[in-house]
């Protein structure tokens, strides 16, 4: 391999370069995602339900424009709001507009039913203004629904009806706030809003994290390497290898989402760690005295091509159990980082040893503050060494004691659907959706299509009877059905003391005969998005005011029982059921990816130490930190949602290279000829602070996600903060515990078959290979 790699080293540097700057030059043409209906299959029965609905009643992801005031009802807000709903509903991609001056008051005249807008007149004095308030108090289409019952605020509520062309529509509504005049505060609203803050803060944070990512590492990379030279080779492998990996979202015809900003910092923060052995052991080998760039280079691939490449696969191995999510953003996160660290680890193994080949080695330096941090570390470190070996069955129970207490936190866990919940408290669309959640009833829907002869007084009470109770349930706030329509009509047809006020007429006829006395006035097309033409479909619109997910399936529960006294076919869909199918499936992916890569790493470790006691002992540490994960997470109250969903296959796939990275050196220096408690020694001192620095590199990466403008990849990234250093505190602690205090079969029996050195080459190697994962800072300039 080392031969291969000097002959053909302009060809293979050349390839790496041409392929990462290739695939980088695909990003600028990706495109954003923000639609989070779109992470689940559309498969999905609840998106298929959801689909057929808005073919009958229309998208029901509206714009909702709200106008504050300290009084809404003065002539000059009303006068603006009028203004505004004229000219929103001239827009082309609006379909249709609920405002205060297209809801109508359906009332008794001289016997006759009359439909009346809800305001005929602009109030000119205080006595018209508090009639007004009466009007609007006694419509049950316009209390909280066009108008606040405290009257400070209106709504009016606008369909988007060219989906394609979404956000030039947005953009005219913005203008025509801009350009609206009056003392009211205008504020836009509804799930096409925060589509598109997703869109905007999805860009914002590419263009902010990425490069706080990179700079981050490179000051570590300078800080534990020391020279630039040095530096740059594994920094070259990150960009190359991110490059190439974010170059696949274009070219698999894919689309960039929330997750996928998380690609990157995955890169980042992880692909770095190969370059780094093989530079820091290239350090090694030159301070040992070695002035042959040939022997140099076929010493390291010697020493560290299986250990790094056992490293790499076990952490591809993790990443990939996210193909077994059911969120598809995950599995494109699974392949998108996998192949990026795969890049990392093939351009590891050739890239950077080609270039260490071809260029020019300086002489040996040294620094005295540098030697000073070295000694401090190595001091610190054997103060470690000596901890573990006078205590490593206090460390065994106590770490046992506190995972366990931990963990109990994961009985309080729950999961997050709301995509509100994804930006941070004082962002305009927070702002705005609390509003709507307090004042208007919500802006997420559920609906329930009916499916049969509408006017059939069994189905009308069946309707009323299911929209009287979801008006009484916990977390809902307005309910609209045509039920509720046509005990409006019979409110102006009878007297309060009459039999049939405020009911169902009790025949087909007499609900017919309601429809037909209001078209004298109204017109069919106030109830288009209540029932359909023919009369064969209605819908049930339930607006959510807490839309959590226990609200959706306390919703959902509620209708089951109500299907069967309503005789038609039901139909339940509505943004807010895909959500509740999003939670389930965050569950399933959350179970599916970590038992798929618990298992795939626990064989890959059995493979690696020839044991399966050996991969059992290795995967500990993992399985200690996904119990600590999952515990603070519910003791903290951070909920498990489509990102922070993720952590746990991402962590499994980082983690275990420290383990792997501290047993192998460990074995080596059993194989040496060291016992157990010298073995320790060497391998905290030497090892550990590889695992130090790459634990401390991966934190520094991932911590770039803190500047997000989405509260979920801001707690990503404090997440990681506590998964890679519990991962890092089993490596460190835990797994010399275990190794010190049981000295498992697989331990003895490679110390038993130490194998002899034959020549003067295999001294070199083994020499180095005990040093293997050093990672220390630089003292020379090689």
């Amino acid at each position: 391999m080392a031969n291969f790699i000097i002959k053909y080293r302009w060809w293979i540097v050349s390839f790496c370069v041409l392929l990462g700057t290739g695939f980088g030059s695909l990003i600028p043409s990706a495109r954003t995602d923000p639609e989070i209906r779109n992470y689940v299959p559309a498969s999905l029965p609840s998106r298929i339900r959801t689909d057929s609905i808005e073919r009958e009643f229309g998208v029901q992801d509206m714009v909702i424009v709200l106008f504050s005031d300290s009084c809404i009802l003065t002539a000059d807000d009303l006068n603006q709001i009028k203004d505004f709903s004229r000219g929103i509903s001239r827009l082309d991609g609006v379909s249709s507009i609920l405002s205060p001056f297209t809801v109508k008051s359906i009332r008794n005249e001289a016997g006759m039913m009359i439909a009346d807008p809800l305001i005929k007149n602009i109030p000119a004095d205080m006595s018209e203004t508090e009639e007004l308030k009466h009007r609007i108090s006694d419509n049950r289409f316009a209390k909280d629904v066009v108008f606040s019952s405290d009257f400070t605020t209106a709504a009016i509520t606008a369909t988007i009806n060219n989906p394609g062309g979404e956000i030039t529509t947005l953009d005219k509504i913005d203008s025509l706030i801009s350009s609206s005049h009056g003392h009211a505060r205008i504020m836009a609203g509804g799930l096409p809003y925060i589509r598109r803050f997703v869109m905007k803060d999805v860009r914002r944070d590419g263009v902010i994290i990425v490069p706080v990512a990179l700079l981050l590492m490179l000051l570590l990379l300078k800080i534990t390497i020391g020279d630039w030279r040095n530096v740059f080779l594994p920094f070259t492998v990150v960009i190359l290898s991110t490059a190439f990996s974010m170059g696949l979202i274009p070219l698999l015809g894919w689309k960039i989402s929330i997750l996928s900003l998380l690609v990157p910092i995955i890169l980042i923060a992880v692909s770095n760690n190969y370059g780094i052995y093989l530079v820091t052991q290239h350090q090694q080998i030159i301070a040992a005295g070695e002035t042959d760039k040939r022997k140099r280079i076929s010493y390291l691939i010697s020493s560290l091509k299986m250990p790094i490449l056992f490293s790499g696969l076990t952490t591809i191995a993790g990443v990939l159990g996210l193909l077994t999510h059911s969120i598809i953003p995950a599995r494109q996160v699974g392949i998108l980082a996998a192949g990026g660290i795969a890049t990392a680890l093939i351009m590891s193994l050739f890239f950077v040893p080609a270039l260490l080949y071809m260029r020019r080695t300086s002489p040996a330096t040294g620094k005295r503050n540098t030697l000073q941090i070295r000694e401090w570390v190595q001091k610190t470190l054997r103060k470690l060494a000596s901890f573990i070996i006078k205590y490593p069955g206090k460390i065994l129970a106590y770490s046992a004691v506190l995972t366990l207490l931990i963990s109990l936190g994961m009985f309080k866990l729950r999961i997050e659907t709301n995509q509100e919940k994804y930006f941070p408290v004082n962002h305009p669309v927070r702002k705005t959706s609390e509003i709507i959640n307090n004042k208007f009833g919500g802006s997420q829907n559920i609906s329930v299509m009916i499916s049969g002869d509408i006017k059939d007084p069994a189905i009308m009470n069946g309707i009323d009877s299911l929209t009287r109770d979801l008006q009484k349930q916990d977390g809902v706030g307005n309910v609209f059905s045509i039920s509720e329509v046509v005990r409006e009509m019979s409110k102006a047809i009878f007297l309060p003391d009459e039999n049939g006020y405020d009911k169902i007429p009790d025949t087909r006829a007499g609900i017919a005969q309601l429809f037909e006395l209001y078209y004298l006035s109204g017109d069919q097309s106030d109830f288009d998005q209540l029932l359909n033409f023919d009369n064969t479909k209605a819908d049930i619109l339930i607006k959510l005011s807490n839309p959590e997910n226990y609200v959706i399936n306390g919703v959902k529960k509620l209708i089951r029982a109500h299907v069967p006294e309503i005789p038609a076919r039901i139909t339940v869909g509505g943004y807010a059921i895909i959500m509740s199918d999003f939670a389930e499936s965050v569950i399933r992916g959350q179970v599916y990816s970590l038992t798929f890569a618990v298992i795939v790493v626990f064989l890959l470790l059995s493979v690696i130490f020839k044991s399966f006691r050996g991969g059992a002992i290795g995967s500990y540490p993992l399985f200690a930190s996904i119990l600590i994960l999952f515990g603070f997470m519910g003791i903290t109250g951070i909920a498990l949602d489509a990102a922070t969903a993720l952590l746990s296959s991402i962590m499994i796939g980082v983690g275990v290279d420290f383990t792997i990275q501290y047993m192998w050196c460990f074995n080596n220096e059993l194989r040496n000829g060291l016992n157990y408690q010298d073995a320790t020694v060497k391998a905290i001192t030497t090892i550990g602070r590889s695992i130090f620095i790459n634990a401390f590199g991966v934190m520094a990466g991932f911590s770039a996600l803190m500047f997000s403008g989405f509260t979920s990849i801001r707690f990503f990234g404090y997440l990681v903060l506590l998964s890679i250093g519990s991962c890092l505190i089993g490596a460190m602690l835990v797994i010399p515990a275990i190794l010190l205090k049981y000295k498992p079969r697989f331990i003895r029996k490679d110390l038993t078959t130490r194998k002899k050195i034959k020549n003067e080459k295999d001294k070199i190697v083994m020499s180095v290979t005990s040093a293997a994962f050093t990672g220390s800072r630089a003292t020379t300039g090689g």
